[in-house]
């Protein structure tokens, strides 16, 4: 009788070895860009968004960016001064550590550039769950036309006291979708996101400049 497939054990080697190597070759990564780029930023980022931030790797292009894993980042830094890659780089792995997201750029381009790039990546978003609300939003009791007549269940399972009445979608009473500094939770920020209210900024700022001779200045 064949052994069942459920039985066989599969083993996890290679996949530890390609998780090790990944880990080993963005090391190798970041420690080559220190190396050939005059000058690398720790940018903070608020509001994460691929999309936008995919924006700014295209318009700085001849640069390098990383972000997430700031562990591995500071890894490949060097945390302590008898770490570090080169001289002042364990200053840029502790700027790492800061409140929020974080990430390295490393480029030639002037400050200037950097900030102007940054400034015109700032973006509106829709806000997501887990963030207080920047704003009361309330609705009033009455008919909801932005809203096609299939999507009156839908906007029921999200917390809306809604009817069809004569194929309108209807508000049968006022409603507040969410409340200026409360939490929002998955239904209001998917109700936002119906209502075309955005509540969140992407935007990317500088911690700190590290320049190839050694210097650090935070920004």
């Amino acid at each position: 009788m064949p052994k069942s497939k459920r039985a066989q054990k599969v083993t996890l080697s290679k996949t530890q070895k390609k998780t090790h190597d990944r880990k080993q070759n963005i090391i190798d990564e970041v420690r080559q860009c220190a190396d050939k780029y005059s000058t690398c930023y720790v940018l903070g980022v608020n509001n994460m968004r691929n999309v936008a931030l995919q924006r700014v790797r295209s318009t700085l292009s001849s640069s390098r960016l990383f972000f997430g894993r700031t562990k591995l980042l500071s890894t490949a830094l060097g945390r302590t001064p008898s770490e570090e890659h080169r001289e002042g780089l364990h200053q840029v792995s502790q700027a790492l550590h800061g409140q929020g997201e974080a990430g390295l750029l490393f480029t030639d381009e002037p400050i200037a550039t950097v900030e102007k790039v940054l400034g015109e990546s700032e973006l509106d978003e829709f806000a997501r769950a887990g963030v207080p609300a920047t704003e009361t939003v309330e609705l009033e009791e009455g008919p909801l036309p932005q809203f096609p007549h299939n999507m009156e269940p839908y906007l029921r399972k999200l917390g809306l006291p809604t009817r069809l009445d004569n194929g309108v979608v209807t508000l049968r009473c006022n409603h507040a979708v969410c409340k200026e500094g409360v939490t929002l939770d998955s239904d209001a920020a998917k109700l936002l996101q119906l209502l075309n209210i955005k509540m969140a900024t992407f935007k990317l700022s500088l911690r700190c400049k590290w320049t190839s001779d050694g210097h650090y200045e935070p920004l």
